[in-house]
């Protein structure tokens, strides 16, 4: 019994000494316009709207996988974004910072072969006014996840995935309300309509083979005391 314990105390320990390696995704603002829209039609109620983006607009998508075991960078230079979310109304933080919720998803998708490279779903994300800058911020702690298409998991190791922390942000600049004048938070905190451009960065951490291994050899050694 004894023996039991200080193996599983010693995998435990192991599997921070292990972690686990990240994964980056990113793109840049594409070229000619502006492709983030935000649409205030009350989609969800009162004051919310709905974000979306210019599928028609081409991406060039970049995954960073150099702590991966086998390491690689990808760049998805035909890649489109979907995007559909919804935002409610904001709130004043402080002075001049205010946060609005939001919620929905957006795929990052190869058009060349229709495949969905890399989907986040959010429940809880957040719209951030600070000043004259925007951004759109996910987290898993406020309930944000990966799902990795298959283009992305075959540069993957077998049986590798998403893991917490996994994280995206939006940048949003050169913002036009529409119509044109007033400032972008309207009265009751409403988020007016408006098109700007937009890049993307986010990381998710994967486990290690040997993360996973120690994480087998926890449950099993789990599973014994048990018994």
């Amino acid at each position: 019994m004894h023996k039991i314990s200080v193996i599983a105390v010693a995998a435990v320990a192991g599997l921070s000494a292990v972690a686990s390696a990240d994964l980056t995704f990113q793109f840049a603002d594409p070229v000619n316009g502006r492709q983030l829209t935000n649409t205030q039609n009350n989609i969800a109620g009162p004051g919310t709207g709905q974000i979306t983006y210019d599928q028609n607009a081409q991406i060039n998508f970049l995954v960073d996988g150099s702590t991966e075991p086998a390491p690689f960078a990808a760049n998805f230079g035909n890649s489109r974004m979907e995007m559909d979310l919804v935002i409610g109304t904001a709130v004043a933080v402080a002075p001049g910072l205010f946060s609005a919720p939001v919620s929905g998803f957006f795929r990052i998708w190869d058009f060349t072969t229709g495949q969905t490279i890399l989907r986040g779903d959010a429940t809880g994300g957040s719209f951030i006014r600070f000043g004259g800058t925007s951004s759109i911020l996910f987290s898993d702690i406020t309930g944000f996840q990966y799902t990795f298409g298959a283009p992305l998991q075959a540069l993957l190791n077998p049986g590798r995935g998403p893991i917490n922390p996994q994280e995206g942000t939006f940048t949003i600049t050169d913002v036009v309300t529409n119509p044109a004048g007033g400032g972008l938070i309207g009265p009751g905190g409403v988020v007016r309509s408006f098109s700007a451009n937009s890049s993307f960065s986010g990381n998710s951490a994967v486990p290690t083979p040997g993360a996973l291994a120690l994480m087998g050899l926890g449950g099993l050694v789990v599973g014994r005391r048990r018994r």
